[in-house]
């Protein structure tokens, strides 16, 4: 008697445990998992397009395994126009797994506090995801020609993540990151642009934001200088004239700024290593005098990078480079007297560079002859 109740406990327990998994599979496939969200503006109304998979599956964190569809809402704002986005689904909406926020031109440039603030108080949205912004196109449009052209969305965006990666030691074009920005309206804000090329998106550097605002867009070379003096270069290839090519293979910066009678001084330190990547020079480059002048000679690469964002940001008076938040924070109680009139003292900043290298390894395969 006692076996048999045994057995009819054990054979309760399973079916509990089947429906439960059963329940919990149902439960998630009536829920449209968001993998990219648009954000646009116009015609006076904010336009939301969701990238969600026909075909989930039970494990939405691990992505798409069907086609991806899309839907649309509208509205006065991005809030309004994601509650319509809800209402013409058939099934539960969720953005607590969206990877990726791609911000059309025009909402850019009517101010992308707006086109991220609702999301800031969801409490499902996922901080870590990444923002984009899709240059001279609205980002349905940039949606809907990759999916024509047979581009999975969240994948390419996915490759675009790990060309990131490779390049710099952290993306802070996260969600955390981009509303962190928003609460300092001294500086100028920088999010990545995308353009769309063939059957994939490139990274083409920076989108400028002034006062929550886009106001420009900084090429590569101006966008790297960025990167390096904000100590995240993780790789970084050099061409030297004498078809000589290089590849940064470790890099650090400091930066320390100075005041002088409410004139400030910034002093950026580098030093980096770099492996030489290609040699179709006819001399010969590792000689300790060949060394000695590609070293200046890198040097002087990366010196003009670094000078195409601190000159940039000079000329316009943009402070791309954060650089009030350094100085606030190393003269905390002289900042109160500069604060009021930091705009107009940003095209006077003294940039000073010093700059050390070396060239560390080079890897050389046997030709067999």
């Amino acid at each position: 008697m006692d076996k048999m109740k045994r057995l009819i406990i054990i054979l309760f327990s399973f079916l509990l445990s089947a429906c439960s998994h059963d329940m919990n599979r149902r439960e998630i496939d009536e829920i449209n998992f968001i993998h990219v969200m648009g954000i646009d503006f116009s015609e006076g109304e904010y336009v939301l397009t969701a990238i969600y998979s026909s075909s989930q599956g039970a494990d939405p964190e691990k992505g798409s395994v069907g086609d991806e569809e899309t839907s649309e809402g509208r509205g006065r704002t991005p809030f309004e126009a994601f509650q319509d986005l809800k209402l013409k689904n058939k099934k539960s909406v969720s953005i607590a797994n969206t990877g990726y926020f791609l911000i059309g031109e025009r909402a850019a440039q009517n101010g992308i506090g707006i086109c991220v603030d609702f999301l800031s108080r969801d409490e499902t949205v996922k901080m870590e995801s990444l923002v984009f912004v899709t240059r001279d196109v609205e980002a349905a449009y940039f949606i809907s020609q990759s999916i024509e052209k047979g581009q999975t969305v969240h994948e390419d965006l996915e490759a675009v993540e790990q060309k990131q990666q490779e390049l710099v030691t952290r993306n802070d074009n996260t969600l955390v990151n981009i509303l962190n920005d928003l609460e300092n309206n001294i500086t100028s804000g920088i999010v990545p642009y995308l353009i769309a090329e063939e059957n994939s998106f490139l990274l083409q550097g920076y989108a400028v934001f002034d006062k929550l605002v886009l106001v420009d867009y900084l090429d590569m070379d101006t966008s790297s200088g960025i990167n390096f003096i904000k100590n995240i270069i993780r790789a970084y290839p050099i061409y030297l004239k004498n078809n000589v090519g290089l590849s940064i293979s470790y890099s650090k910066s400091r930066i320390k700024s100075k005041l002088d009678n409410n004139k400030v001084k910034i002093i950026i330190r580098l030093n980096f290593e770099t492996m030489v990547k290609e040699n179709n020079s006819k001399e010969n480059i590792f000689s300790a005098k060949s060394l000695n002048s590609l070293t200046d000679m890198q040097n002087d690469y990366i010196r003009k990078i670094m000078q195409k964002a601190t000159n940039y940001s000079i000329h316009t008076g943009r402070d791309i480079l954060q650089i009030a938040r350094l100085v606030q924070n190393q003269h905390s109680k002289k900042w109160s007297d500069l604060v009021d009139d930091w705009s107009s003292m940003i095209s006077d900043i003294e940039y000073e560079f010093d700059i050390k290298s070396q060239i560390t390894k080079s890897f050389i395969l046997s030709t067999g002859k």
